[in-house]
């Protein structure tokens, strides 16, 4: 068994990538998580490419280098993944990992947010035709 068979079935998302962020190799359950792609730049989040491009330099690091980054998903979504590659000469490899934990905004709680701000808005106009006719009522 190769190494490039070994990789298949790493299981978590696991991606053999060139310096330039070419995939070499990726494992089976990587294609459960992202489209398939040949560059790793396709699913990086455009705002997280400058922490992947730091990453993806520190090619001569003898220790494992982590970020966290924004990644699109098979389904379009965005998440959080912890990333960690680890340079063998020119070849990277990468493991990314869901990160639950890390709070990204996501349509739901900004759509809350939404919600009880449009609610505090309201109980803020009442207060205020509130005080409008206490001071109506004083004028007369």
């Amino acid at each position: 068994m190769g190494i490039s068979n070994i990789a298949k079935w790493i299981p978590v998302p696991y991606f053999q990538i060139t310096q330039d962020g070419t995939i070499l190799n990726s494992s089976h359950i990587t294609h459960s998580y992202f489209q398939p792609t040949s560059s790793i730049w396709d699913i990086i989040y455009k705002e997280d490419r400058n922490k992947a491009i730091l990453m993806l330099s520190q090619i001569t690091s003898p220790h494992p280098v982590t970020q966290c980054l924004i990644l699109q998903t098979s389904n379009k979504l965005f998440m959080n993944f912890k990333c960690t590659i680890q340079w063998q000469g020119s070849i990277g490899h990468l493991v990314c990992t869901e990160a639950k934990n890390v709070k990204v905004p996501s349509v739901l709680s900004v759509q809350k947010s939404l919600v009880n701000t449009q609610k505090r808005l309201e109980e803020s106009e009442k207060h205020i035709n509130n005080v409008i006719k206490i001071l109506n009522m004083r004028k007369h």
